[in-house]
């Protein structure tokens, strides 16, 4: 990706550097906070500093477990498509190296001038198509470059706002989000996978060399029809997979509070599953429990008329 944004990393690492001084000046500050909130005992000092030296390694050392986390996501999107570190968007390059200017080899025909123009158009048009949703990909691995960046240099404020008190949970909701981005090439993997494996199946229903008229009629028919529906798979997987990942490692609640961790949602289940045991209960007591009896009315207050 350095092919694109060459001069992004030395950039960005140079302001890390720069802004290093504001991350200490901020855990300086939650650490006075905590001291001066209440009577910190001593134990409770012993572990706020021994956060402090934990948080203090992890910004020093950003620049070796950073690469490493990301290099675990690279390493699935590896092994999901064989060949994916090297060129990401191999299968759009397939789909488009397999547009033809005329597919079917045949030659214009004044005769038959209507099916020449309809077949010119026809596959003009699913070329334009093919080529532009297979360009989605470029962008979107762009980005995904631009914001990995853009979080290593937030990274360490995000660490030093485990120090000020009441701060911790912005903190674990930008690391989330950070998992999530990180974990974007492994959604780019599974699409090149199926989209190359519908754009195969559909060249392979045929074959390279059709046999008999049929199959010389259908084929450039399945060949364009494969590669647009690969096409719209990779259009459709290349957009949805920052909102998967949203969801998976942030509950989709981006930036408003809601944790995505693995214990909030065995409680959810928990009380859910609950919920649905109480109700199931209620009904089935319901069905054998009497109506009850009405009412009795009140007693009449001595030398009072009945009207009969």
């Amino acid at each position: 990706m350095d092919i694109y944004l060459p001069t992004l990393e030395g950039k960005m690492l140079a302001l890390v550097a720069a802004f290093r001084i504001i991350v200490f000046a901020i855990m300086v500050v939650g650490l006075v906070c905590y001291m001066a909130n209440g009577q910190p005992t001593g134990s409770g000092i012993v572990k706020t500093l021994a956060k402090a030296l934990v948080i203090v390694a992890a910004i020093a050392t950003m620049d070796r477990w950073f690469p490493r986390t990301e290099d675990v996501f690279l390493a699935v999107a590896e092994y999901v498509d064989p060949g994916y570190n090297e060129n990401p968007t191999s299968s759009a390059d397939k789909i488009r190296e397999s547009t033809t200017t005329n597919p079917e080899g045949q030659e214009w025909s004044w005769r038959r001038m209507n099916e020449s123009i309809y077949q010119a158009v026809s596959n003009a048009i699913a070329n334009i198509f093919i080529y532009v949703g297979t360009l989605i990909t470029v962008p979107m691995l762009i980005l995904q470059y631009i914001l990995r960046w853009l979080l290593y240099l937030v990274t360490p404020f995000a660490l030093a706002l485990f120090m000020v008190p009441g701060m911790s949970g912005i903190a674990i909701r930008f690391l989330q989000q950070l998992i999530a981005i990180l974990a974007w090439p492994v959604g780019f993997a599974l699409t090149n996978l199926v989209a190359l494996a519908i754009w195969t199946d559909f060249r392979n229903a045929v074959g390279a060399n059709p046999q008999n008229a049929s199959e010389v009629l259908y084929s450039p028919l399945l060949d364009m029809m494969g590669g647009i529906l690969a096409t719209i798979m990779i259009i459709v997987g290349m957009i949805s997979t920052p909102l998967v990942m949203q969801r998976l490692f942030a509950q989709g609640q981006a930036f408003t509070g809601a944790s995505g961790n693995p214990a909030t949602m065995v409680r959810g289940g928990a009380g859910l599953m609950s919920s649905v045991g109480r109700s199931g209960g209620g009904g089935r007591s319901a069905a054998h429990t009497p109506p009850p009896a009405p009412p009795s009315p009140p007693p009449l207050a001595p030398g009072t008329a009945t009207g009969i």
